[in-house]
């Protein structure tokens, strides 16, 4: 299996080569592929190697969020396999809040696909938002469900280990749904 990962935290990448090697035994043969410090070099990456398999993408990094990252290689590139990683939740809200974000879900989603536009066409305007976390952030939405809405094979969240790496890998193997490997 051909893997290629972003997170900018050097720590983190060491702990998802780690935890790789450990499971390789009985889910690889592995080949990293690359990996990268933020989503404008995952992007270089996926697009130096079309037929990765699988592509792990931290949420918040420098220069290009994960989220972006995630619309624009499934928008131009067609990776079949991206996992969103952070230490994220789902944002804490009331109830009374909740149905009102609920009720105006369907025009945030077409905000949303507004810059997800901008960012499948690699197009920044001045004053306007161009970064799917970002825009996440700001309409009061679930980045994991955004992930999700936008093609994401499935979330997990941090730290990773061994233990998590081997849920991901038997999720794959018999899920054709969206995975979340939370605090396993």
């Amino acid at each position: 299996m051909k893997i290629i990962f972003a997170d900018d935290m050097a720590d983190m990448r060491e702990s998802i080569v780690n935890s790789l090697e450990a499971v390789e035994e009985q889910f690889g043969p592995f080949e990293i592929l690359g990996q990268a410090k933020n989503g404008q070099e995952l992007i270089t990456l996926v697009e130096r190697y079309p037929d990765v398999d699988l592509v792990l993408t931290d949420l918040r990094m420098p220069t290009m969020d994960g989220l972006s990252a995630l619309v624009y290689l499934k928008a131009n590139v067609k990776v079949k396999k991206i996992f969103v990683i952070s230490s994220e939740s789902i944002i804490s809200i009331s109830q009374a809040e909740k149905r009102k974000i609920e009720a105006d879900i369907e025009e945030k989603m077409g905000l949303l696909d507004k810059i997800a536009h901008r960012v499948i066409d690699n197009e920044v305007v001045e004053g306007k938002i161009n970064s799917i976390l970002t825009g996440c952030e700001k309409l009061r939405l679930d980045p994991i469900k955004v992930a999700e809405y936008y093609g994401a094979s499935g979330y997990m969240r941090k730290p990773i280990s061994k233990r998590k790496i081997a849920s991901l890998f038997e999720e794959m193997a018999t899920s054709r749904g969206f995975v979340n490997i939370g605090l396993v």
